[in-house]
């Protein structure tokens, strides 16, 4: 097979008129020149593939807007062949898996209402020749029947732009740089994010860390982090959290240090006055954010707190006092929608608004917020969820700048604000703009205290879509962050899950050696869980301490089977490998089938110690998983 190429770029803009023009450079062409603007490119050959670079120069004499620019990238695959691509999802909650190529033009979000869209999809309203059923975010892998290579197209910058790649046959990638009719004055220039193109004889789980690493590389991803363990209080507590059950869970924890050894305290969302106003606390928390975190940290702990600090809501200080921060509709002029809960505002209006990072002033406001929060206050760990809002359609303060710079111009005031040293976790974001800011990213939906197979959508919190997540996004752990795979639940009361299923959250978490962190009433946990959880760290910092030399991977990350599995590489030549049933049924695998290539196998149970040996069946039960430990 050829290798893949970019044979064509279209740049879609708006004339000074407001009419829609298109320029198109071909592939053997360095430059192309329209209505004053002038599209270049130049390519490189690196990290196995070809890296693209395209700048846009306007040498006219009017301002234009910019729609888009559209890499055409020919895989070499038979237009009849059957083929999947990797549909990689839009934020930390959204669903990542392989899908036919051509197998349907519709998906249920197309019915779906504006939140949901605005939460899961990079446009709210997908243009027709880039249906989002065949759309992927960010990056995507095509492979086709009986061609043993596989094809890679993938941004590895995000400062610039969304992104997404569109497969509607498998001959070609549409690979889109969304540029939000963003404004090019006369004489200025604006450079795309690089577009990375490779081919090779390889899994599409290492091609996919392939893409990661270099994504990371080209961002400067902050991958250095220690491995993080700790306690939050959502999964048990949720909006009920009081600054009285933060006081009776930290004795505990300092009490149970050597069953639990922790290093941070989370408080999670139920503290706030209301939301928007973050260093202001509710009734429920009558002694301020600041002692609560000097008693975190004199019990030996890193206080954590939980913010949505793109979000706001209308009883909030902030919405009342700075009604120009806010992303509005053009034609109403009112502020954008970007979420609903009823639990975050006393206010007959239950929605959230979405707050525009491209105003300087709100961005000031962030920078003295988050420095108020780590300097003044003391909490060195930041969980930032909802930051998707920032990227919400809408009329901005600066239209010069698109939705993903927006967003990216947030992040960067919190993190100025919070200084360089403090632990930033990001949480439904869209994950490229946040490389090399964050030092931690959530990669899927929340977990719960239920199975949750019967969820209304992926993306919903579910244990079992939080694995499948965890599993599908496990490749760029220490490439782009270390790898939030959300909350263990260990307690066996007050709980839906089953033991297997405890017992198959806490695998499929260790083993993708991402961050551990723990959600429970600390009374309802006895030895036998703190046994499990010192079992679980202790393999998990062994897998994270492999994963900057050697990724963890999905056995195979294009099936959407029940079984499902990762493998890591561990430096005495060995690996260690997690298998997952998510069905309702029992499963029996074989293990010639893994391709583990494996000498000895032993099966690891956390809760109880055992260490059986397999030989060439792994039985497993409904929701239920297995630890292999493989020597070679």
């Amino acid at each position: 097979m050829a290798n893949a190429l970019v044979s064509r770029i279209e740049l879609r803009f708006l004339d000074a008129a407001g009419d829609a023009r298109a320029l198109a450079l071909a592939a053997d062409e360095p430059s192309a020149s329209r209505d004053g603007l002038t599209l270049s490119a130049h390519q490189e050959k690196a990290i196995g593939g070809t890296i693209v670079r395209a700048t846009v120069a306007n040498r006219g004499a009017d301002a234009v807007r910019l729609t888009s620019a559209i890499f055409d990238v020919a895989t070499g695959f038979a237009a009849s062949a059957p083929a999947r691509f990797f549909k990689h999802g839009y934020q930390s909650w959204s669903a990542s898996g392989g899908h036919d190529v051509s197998a349907s033009q519709t998906h249920p979000r197309d019915t779906a209402n504006f939140i949901t869209r605005v939460n899961h999809q990079s446009e709210t309203a997908r243009p027709p020749e880039f249906s989002e059923a065949q759309t992927s975010e960010l990056f995507t892998i095509v492979e086709s029947n009986n061609v043993t290579e596989r094809v890679l197209a993938g941004f590895i910058g995000a400062t610039a732009s969304l992104s997404t790649l569109t497969v509607a046959s498998p001959e070609k990638i549409a690979a889109r740089a969304i540029l939000d009719d963003v404004t090019l004055a006369p004489g200025a220039h604006r450079e795309l994010d690089p577009l990375l193109i490779a081919s090779a004889d390889e899994s599409a789980a290492r091609l996919a860390a392939r893409w990661a690493d270099a994504a990371g590389r080209w961002m400067k991803a902050r991958v250095s982090a220690p491995f993080q363990r700790g306690w939050c209080s959502w999964y048990h507590y949720f909006h009920a959290i009081t600054e009285d059950a933060i006081r009776a869970n930290l004795k505990s924890l300092e009490a149970m240090r050597s069953e639990f050894p922790l290093d941070v305290v989370q408080i999670d969302d139920g503290f706030q006055a209301a939301l928007g106003d973050w260093d202001i606390t509710n009734s429920k928390f009558p002694s301020g954010l600041k002692k609560i975190a000097g008693e975190i940290r004199a019990a030996g702990f890193k206080a954590g707190i939980w913010t949505a600090p793109f979000l706001a809501a209308r009883d909030s200080r902030l919405m009342a006092h700075h009604p120009d921060w806010f992303i509005m509709h053009a034609e109403s002029g009112e502020p954008v929608r970007a979420g609903y809960n009823p639990n975050w505002t006393g206010s007959d209006d239950k929605f959230a608004y979405a707050l525009d990072p491209s105003n300087p002033a709100f961005r000031a406001h962030l920078r003295q917020l988050f420095a108020k929060l780590t300097r003044d206050f003391g909490y060195s760990y930041l969980k930032l969820d909802f930051l998707y809002a920032a990227a919400a359609p809408g009329k901005r303060h600066d239209q010069n700048l698109t939705r993903g710079e927006t967003l990216r111009q947030g992040l960067e005031a919190i993190r100025a604000g919070a200084g360089d040293d403090a632990f930033i976790l990001g949480c439904g974001c869209p994950l490229g703009q946040a490389v090399g800011v964050v030092d931690g990213m959530r990669i899927g939906p929340d977990v719960s205290p239920f199975w949750g197979s019967t969820a209304s959508g992926a993306g919903d919190p579910s244990t079992v879509y939080a694995l499948d997540a965890i599993i599908a996004r496990s490749f760029m752990h220490r490439r782009l962050w270390l790898n939030d795979p959300d909350c263990l639940m260990l307690r066996a009361r007050k709980t839906k899950l089953t033991a297997d299923e405890r017992a198959a959250l806490a695998a499929t978490i260790v083993g993708s050696g991402g961050m551990l962190l723990i959600s429970d009433d600390m009374s309802l946990l006895d030895a036998e869980a703190g046994k499990l959880f010192r079992a679980a760290a202790q393999i998990a910092e062994e897998i994270d301490s492999n994963a900057a030399r050697e990724p963890v991977l999905a056995l195979n990350l294009m099936t959407n089977g029940d079984v499902r599995g990762l493998i890591t590489e561990t430096q005495d030549g060995g690996a260690i490998a997690m298998i997952l049933n998510r069905g309702d049924s029992s499963a029996r695998v074989q293990t010639s089938d893994l391709k583990l290539d494996a000498g000895e196998i032993v099966a690891l149970d956390l809760a109880l110690d055992e260490k059986i040996e397999i030989f060439d069946t792994i039985e497993l039960p409904p929701h239920s998983s297995r630890i292999l430990r493989i020597k070679r």
